[in-house]
């Protein structure tokens, strides 16, 4: 018994010691195996000279990847070295060291890079994209293709990227687009094409873009679109047609988009528009029109716009509003009519957008502030206004009374002497500020105080005087307060020595001491003795010059009356020719006397 009770005792321990065993072997294995992903791992995340890798962990341990090889000067993209998991992959170049490239299937040969959501190769002067490139990319979302030198696009190009949602393909340099060219990109929502040297769009281009919401055809010398084009796109949201060198553009393709949302024809060539140009589009929030001819808003031109939200009618040539223009325009928040001829308003041409305007921009017309005081007094909720360009040499400290919301002001550009304290101290919500193109001179410490208070400030291209009296407090407000930034960048324009020169490259000892008083009335007495001296010479040339011409006269008078005297026959010539009166008066008087 004792024997059997020791066997299976031993038999017992047996399993115990083997379990052990392994369970140190288990462990082994797994650190072992630990070294080997992580030494794999490692081989497939080698990374060229010339590139940055990156790996990145987002939310719930999902990591994602990034390529980028940005430094120029590469003659083609070392695919071969690359982490085929990579999800994202940047090729790009400074402008001094330019790529030159071309694209074939080096992204999907000999195994595709199956979780590349985005690729971008630009600066590259990539001049053809080759067949079946992406074939096997299903996964790509984004192409950015831009800043190269591709001339054509067809849609063997295209072809496999079922589910790639935007193709940028500006600054480029295409001339032109065969049907069905996107025929692949079922799922394309984005397409850029602008900066490129298209200037016809066929028929049926947009093809199987029945998802695309924003295209942008901008820089391109169009002149004209066919409406035919916009059949297959017509969930269009954004479209951008600017320096396309329109005229007009034919109504039937505001018929064909009618959930246009953002409308951009700026800088084209638009003289006129009709009553009823946007009638149909009623989801339309935002509109530019800034850049063209014209000469006039008519009543009731954006009348069935009731959405609209921002209008552009900068740069054009408006002399006036029509009191009807802004009709039904309840929710328009931003107007640009700067850079007009406007010299009067309506005011009835503003009762519609009293409640919902934010934002407005009168700068660079021939408006008097009086006319801008009227407009602005039925617009106390205006946040944002613009008085650049205007030739103001003051602006009255109320002028903003009615307007306690106020937020951005730009009077650049005019001709302010000095700093505008009395009016800012009305704008107690002011944050953003443009006093550039002045002829500031000097900002005192009330100035600095105020604008302490403001975010963002720009007061560059003033004439700033650099001398310890002007510029003192200002050097010692850039060193100790928040106004470090602004002040430091600003260039001193006086005196000569130190024109062009950064305040913060100056300090105090090196500006000039402050004119004293007696220096400054010497200043003024030698100013004044100038002047005089000026003008008693101009006194005495005006008198040398008289009595020159007085003595040169009688001079001449008396040689004229010794010469008649010796020649008496020329008399009768010049009598001859018209001098009766002159010459027969004393005949006849010396008749009588004898």
């Amino acid at each position: 018994m004792e024997g059997i009770f020791k066997r299976r005792k031993k038999q017992h321990a047996l399993p115990f010691r083997s379990s052990k065993c392994t369970h140190q072997l288990m462990l082994v294995s797994i650190a072992i195996a630990a070294v080997l992903i992580q030494t794999c791992h490692g081989s497939e995340v080698t990374c060229p000279e010339e590139c940055t890798c990156r790996t990145k962990l987002g939310p719930e341990e999902d990591t994602s990847s990034q390529i980028s090889c940005t430094r120029g000067a590469m003659h083609s993209i070392p695919v071969d070295m690359f982490d085929r998991s990579a999800n994202v992959i940047i090729i790009s170049a400074p402008p001094d060291r330019p790529n030159h490239l071309t694209i074939g299937p080096i992204f999907t040969q000999p195994t595709p890079f199956v979780n590349l959501h985005e690729l971008h190769i630009v600066n590259s002067f990539v001049p053809s994209i080759g067949q079946y490139s992406f074939w096997g990319l299903q996964n790509l979302r984004l192409i950015n293709l831009t800043h190269n030198n591709l001339t054509s696009i067809g849609a063997d190009n295209f072809r496999g990227l079922i589910n790639l949602t935007e193709l940028h393909l500006d600054h480029n340099n295409i001339e032109q687009m065969p049907s069905e060219t996107f025929r692949h990109l079922t799922s394309l929502k984005t397409l850029s094409l602008s900066h490129n040297l298209i200037s016809t769009l066929v028929t049926r281009l947009f093809r199987m873009l029945a998802k695309l919401s924003i295209l942008d055809l901008s820089d391109n010398p169009l002149t004209d679109l066919n409406p035919e084009v916009f059949k297959d796109i017509q969930h269009l949201r954004i479209f951008k047609c600017r320096r396309c060198l329109l005229r007009r553009v034919n109504t039937q393709i505001y018929h064909l988009v009618p959930h246009l949302e953002e409308l951009d024809l700026g800088s084209n060539l638009f003289k006129y528009l009709t009553s009823d140009e946007f009638i149909s589009l009623k989801k339309l929030k935002k509109l530019k029109l800034d850049g063209n001819q014209l000469s006039v808003v008519v009543d009731n031109m954006f009348g069935q716009n009731r959405e609209l939200r921002v209008l552009s009618l900068a740069r054009n040539r408006l002399a006036l509003l029509a009191p009807g223009a802004l009709t039904n325009l309840t929710n328009l928040v931003h107007l640009d009519v700067s850079h007009n001829k406007i010299d009067r308003f309506h005011l009835q041409t503003f009762a519609p957008v009293v409640d919902s305007l934010k934002t407005i921009n009168f700068s660079g017309n021939n408006l008097p502030l009086n006319e801008i005081a009227i407009v602005l007094q039925i617009l106390p909720e205006i946040q944002a206004v613009g008085l650049a360009n205007l030739s103001l040499q003051e602006i009255p400290p109320n002028f903003f009374i009615y307007n306690e919301h106020l937020v951005a002001l730009d009077i650049s550009g005019n001709k302010l002497t000095n700093f505008p304290y009395k009016l800012l101290t009305k704008t107690k919500f002011l944050q953003r500020l443009d006093v550039s193109h002045n002829k500031l001179q000097t900002l005192n410490e009330q100035d600095l105080q105020r604008l302490e208070a403001i975010a963002e400030i720009n007061l560059s291209k003033n004439n700033w005087h650099c001398d310890q009296c002007s510029a003192g407090t200002m050097l010692v407000y850039m060193t100790t307060t928040v106004l470090n930034g602004t002040i430091r960048h600003l260039k001193c324009h006086s005196p000569m020595r130190l024109r062009g020169t950064s305040f913060g490259d100056v300090s105090f000892d090196h500006l000039d001491p402050c004119p004293t008083t007696h220096e400054a009335q010497m200043s003024v007495i030698a100013g004044l003795m100038l002047l005089c001296v000026a003008v008693l010479a101009a006194v005495a040339g005006a008198l040398c010059c008289t009595r020159r011409r007085a003595a040169h006269y009688y001079t001449n008078e008396e040689k004229r009356r010794e010469h008649e005297h010796d020649h008496p026959e020329e008399l009768l010539g010049h009598t001859e020719l018209g001098s009766v009166a002159t010459i027969h008066a004393p005949y006849h008087l010396v008749s009588k006397g004898s």
